[in-house]
């Protein structure tokens, strides 16, 4: 009977198992696809009218790949995070958190929030496993994208400390967020389908249409909880197009944020499928038929670097069947222009606007009688492309622009106003009518282009002043300028800006000098002369590069403001004056502060990776032995490199884009000066077109051609077009200079004799040397003193142990004398005489105190010494009887002569005591003291028994005092490096003990 609930229990529990399985929506990644997911967090308070009172925007877009990974052979999600932002978009002034571009400031590492993983997941590669059963997925390289975090940290110069803190935050926060976005994609949970149960206010409805699942669920009140809910997916397809999520919190909270009971926080989650493709190589081919063609040549031009707005050139001629095939690198969605005619020789000419993503291909025919009377697009997004065409034809836009310059003021007097104007009033309406036949990214991204190419023109006009107003509008008394103000208010610049739009890009360097315009109200003259003439079109303020970017750091942000700030400090650093001056060093020093800073804060490596080799390249031109190893073709197609120039005579390089610009005079200098070369640089796409058109020109300068379809002149040279660089005849580079007659004279000058000058480079060699050389002394200096420090502390120490062993023996010594003393005492009290024994003690204390007061001296004088022996002797004579003398050399001044001290006193001792004391008969003791040369002769005689005798009658003396005198003279010997010497001799009868001491100096 217990096995039954048991049993019951489990059928629950798997009944439940596959109920909960069969409420989540499951979908797969296609092999061989690429997503583009976008996913957005708000939260937002609002009244009942559903007005917005503040909002915080939550960000992100993923691009995923699913794959085959080699060489592990493994199905692969690869993810990227390519856009991360957080936005208070109705923060007046609006705040923005862009983790890819982070805002742009030097103390920015001490101000780091606790979200900084978000900064760290832009610049990171995934790879995430797909469960195909449960359609989860689980990353996948977890330990290379920890060592990847710890790298970019290191990078951005964090301490061990604060690398170790956000490597964990990133792994705890980042990695989790990052997983829940993917799974929310894949597996759509309906966990909403009991809450919408249970409420009787839910409006709901699920309906399939053009092979979508559309679920949808709406709440008619504010209560707290799921107040609406949208999900669209494709279930042949296993792919979620849409879903968006709404929520309510509680009527508390809510009120607890705006005291008002009417408000609400909602919490909105979206997600985005943007688009949805084949992988797909990075390249972009339009293709196309004219059949009445005006011109044969036909020019694309691709945004493709990451910053500035240099476009990339390449140009076709139409085949006999006035057909052509243009094929260019593009990695990012963007707008390329595809212009028809000879850019060398027309400015107004016919350009399309065409919407072009990576892999795409489009093809463009005109079947009209007329040239471009009957313009059709076919192939990928050919409807966005149509869309731009009817635009243009609408508002005269065509032939408005050139690929030379496509800045607005360079263009404005070939637009109409009126044109323009009516594109700002009507431009919405118009591009509204085609938006559901243009793809919604396509449409997205082209209307913010419109917006900005609009912007533009505004800012143009309503810059403009009185006497610019009266040049280009004579007709006009006064010029309204309300309209180009209200659009500049009503689009603001950083809702609109596509980060590789080319109008985005130049409408960002135009906002900055607008605002510029606007910020300074005085200026430095440029010229003290009166000139009736001058008319202000634009601002430009980047001769004051510095204010320029802390301005741009207030009215820009995120993409727009790197890459304006990479493009500027690349101008500036190619504009500079090539000859070393103190006005280039400044700047050049804040130019590196700038160019740092946004290496250490970008997180978009493909910018940061364009912006270091245009660096070094330029940087690559400061060595005056730089000669460039392109390739280079000459009329004849065959190679040629700036190398074969050099070596027999100096040679002038003239870099130019245009093709016809100074070439007469420059041939001219070329045939005058057969002394110099001069070869004149070109670039382009076509071959056989600059060919024909030199085999008409026929130079006579030398003529070189480089074809640009994969590197052009701002890849190799500091400067584009328009300068000439100057090697002298040994192939070191002479000068640079802006105009053939200055290039001439450079060359001229460098077949001058050379005066004996240092150039910077041997100067700076020579200083290096001798800063070496003075270091090298230094150190060894440094070194030697140490040795001599370290040596002198070795000898002193060597010293102080001298002396610590003298004073141990002398201190041993001491005691020794008070031995012998003491006992001389106890004979004479055993002896019974008493008085002689009290005669002795009063003598005893006084030889002691002299012994005390002689025992911490290392020497004394000689009288000193012989005055404490004498008063010894007199002790030992109580004792018994025997005679003593002591002479002392006339030459010899005993007060002034230094010796050892206690020296005398253990001989004299060892002469009564063991020579002496046995001797029955005369006894006699003589010390004398002479001179012999340098030293000072000491000599102790007795009649005594002799040591042998000595040495059988008291077998247990050992002579300590003696010993620890011979001790004493060898350190001393040791210590002052002067000969002490001490010798004792047996004579027929007694001893003789001879010591000789060095004189003192």
């Amino acid at each position: 009977m217990k096995s039954i609930p048991t049993l019951t229990l489990l059928l629950l529990l798997v009944c439940f198992s596959s109920f909960a399985q069969n409420e989540t929506i499951l979908l797969r990644p296609e092999i061989g696809k690429e997503y583009f997911y976008q996913f957005t967090n708000s939260e937002y308070i609002a009244g009942k009218d559903g007005e917005k009172l503040t909002e915080l925007v939550k960000q992100k877009t993923l691009h995923i790949q699913f794959s085959n990974v080699q060489p592990e052979n493994k199905e692969l999600l690869q993810v990227k995070v390519i856009q991360n932002k957080a936005e208070k978009p109705l923060d007046n002034p609006r705040g923005v958190n862009d983790y890819m571009y982070p805002y742009f400031e030097s103390t920015y590492f001490g101000k780091r929030m606790g979200s900084y993983y978000e900064e760290l997941l832009c610049g990171i590669d995934f790879q995430y496993e797909f469960d195909e059963t449960t359609s989860a997925v689980k990353l996948y390289n977890r330990p290379d994208v920890l060592l990847k975090v710890r790298e970019i940290l290191r990078g951005k110069e964090f301490e061990e400390e604060d690398i170790a803190r956000y490597t964990t935050e990133f792994n705890e926060k980042g990695l989790p967020e990052l997983t829940k976005h993917l799974n929310s994609i894949y597996r759509i949970s309906q966990d909403y389908k009991q809450e919408i149960k249970d409420a009787e206010t839910f409006k709901t409805s699920e309906i399939v249409k053009n092979e979508f699942t559309v679920i949808s669920a709406k709440r008619s009140d504010r209560e707290a909880g799921l107040n609406s809910l949208d999900i669209v997916y494709n279930q042949n397809e296993n792919f979620l197009k849409s879903y968006n999520s709404i929520k309510i919190d509680s009527v508390e909270e809510s009120t607890w944020y705006r005291r008002n009971p009417d408000q609400r926080l909602y919490r909105e989650e979206d997600i985005r499928l943007l688009r949805r493709k084949n992988i797909s190589e990075n390249r972009f081919v339009v293709s196309g038929y004219i059949k009445n063609p005006k011109y044969k040549k036909v020019t694309l031009a691709v945004l493709q670097d990451p910053f500035g707005y240099d476009l990339k050139v390449k140009s076709v001629f139409l085949d006999e069947n006035n057909s052509f095939s243009i094929e260019t690198e593009l990695k990012h969605v963007g707008i390329v222009l595809l212009q028809l005619g000879n850019t060398n020789q027309s400015r107004n000419l016919p350009i399309f606007w065409i919407y072009a993503e990576p892999g795409g291909q489009i093809q463009l025919n005109d079947n009209g009688e007329q040239f471009l009377g009957n313009v059709e697009f076919e192939g990928d997004f050919s409807n966005a492309a149509q869309m731009l065409l009817a635009f243009h034809k609408k508002f005269n836009f065509n032939e408005k622009y050139n690929l030379e310059s496509m800045f607005w003021g360079t263009v404005s007097s070939n637009m109409n106003r009126a044109d323009y104007e009516d594109a700002l009033n009507n431009h919405e309406l118009f591009l509204n009518a085609y938006k559901n036949e243009v793809d919604e990214t396509a449409f997205d991204f082209i209307t913010r282009e419109v917006k900005m190419n609009l912007l533009t023109g505004a800012m143009f006009y309503s810059g403009i002043d009185e006497k610019a107003q009266a040049a280009f509008f004579p007709n006009e008394e006064s010029l309204n300028k309300e309209p180009y103000e209200r659009f500049i208010k009503n689009n603001p610049f950083h809702k609109y800006y596509n980060n590789f739009g080319i109008f985005s890009r130049l409408t960002a360097f135009q906002y900055v000098d607008f605002q510029m315009a606007r910020a300074i109200k005085i200026q430095e003259l440029a010229s003290v002369a009166l000139d009736p003439f001058s008319i202000t079109l634009n601002y430009s303020y980047r001769y004051s590069f510095p204010l320029v970017l802390e301005l741009a750091k207030v009215v820009l942000s995120g993409h727009a403001y790197y890459s304006c700030t990479a493009d500027i400090l690349l101008d500036i650093k190619t504009y500079m004056d090539n000859k070393a001056s103190r006005n280039d060093e400044i700047k050049q020093v804040q130019i590196n502060e700038y160019y740092d800073l946004i290496q250490r804060l970008c997180n978009d490596k493909e910018l940061t990776t364009a912006l270091a080799t245009l660096y070094e390249k330029n940087k690559a031109w400061e060595d005056v032995a730089h000669v460039p190893s392109n390739k280079f073709l000459n009329p004849a197609g065959e190679e040629v490199y700036f190398k074969d120039f050099l070596g027999e005579k100096p040679t002038v390089f003239y870099i130019t884009q245009r093709w016809g610009n100074e070439r007469y005079y420059f041939d001219e200098l070329a045939d005058k000066n057969p002394d110099i070369n001069f070869v004149m640089v070109m670039e382009g796409s076509i071959f056989k077109e600059w060919q024909d058109y030199m085999s008409r020109a026929e130079p006579i300068a030398y003529q070189l051609f480089l074809e640009n379809s994969e590197t052009d002149f701002r890849d190799i040279f500091e400067k584009q077009s328009g300068y000439f660089i100057i090697y002298d005849k040994d192939g070191v580079r002479f000068a640079f200079a802006d105009n053939p007659l200055d290039a001439k004279n450079y060359a001229k000058q460098s077949l001058q004799p050379k005066k004996k000058e240092l150039n910077k480079s041997q100067l700076q060699i020579i200083i290096v040397v001798l800063l070496t050389i003075l270091t090298i002394l230094i150190i060894g200096l440094l070194l030697w003193k140490w040795r001599v420090r370290q040596q002198f502390r070795k000898e002193e120490q060597k010293r102080r142990l001298r002396e610590l062993e003298l004073t141990a023996i002398r201190s041993q010594m001491n005691p020794h004398f008070l031995f012998n003393s003491l006992n001389s005492v106890q004979n004479l009290v055993q002896q019974n005489k008493g008085r002689e024994a009290h005669l002795y003690l009063s003598d005893f204390a006084g030889l002691i105190r002299k012994v005390l007061n002689n025992s911490e001296k290392e020497e004394v004088s000689l009288a000193e010494e012989l005055e404490m022996v004498q008063q010894y002797l007199n002790l030992e004579k109580l004792r018994f009887d025997f005679d003593f003398e002591i002479l002392v050399d006339d030459e010899i001044d005993a007060h002034n002569t230094p010796i050892p001290s206690m020296l005398l006193q253990p001989f004299v001792e060892n002469a009564i005591i063991h020579g002496l004391q046995n001797k029955s008969g005369e006894k006699h003791l003589k010390i004398e003291v002479t001179k012999e040369t340098a030293f000072v002769v000491i000599t102790i005689n007795d009649n005594g028994i002799g040591r042998k005798a000595a040495k059988e009658i008291q077998q247990k003396k050992n002579g300590k005092g003696t010993k620890l005198m011979k001790e004493r003279l060898e350190i001393l010997q040791q210590k002052k490096g002067e000969n002490y010497k001490l010798t004792t001799t047996d004579l027929e009868e007694g001893t003789l003990v001879e010591i000789v001491l060095p004189e003192e100096k």
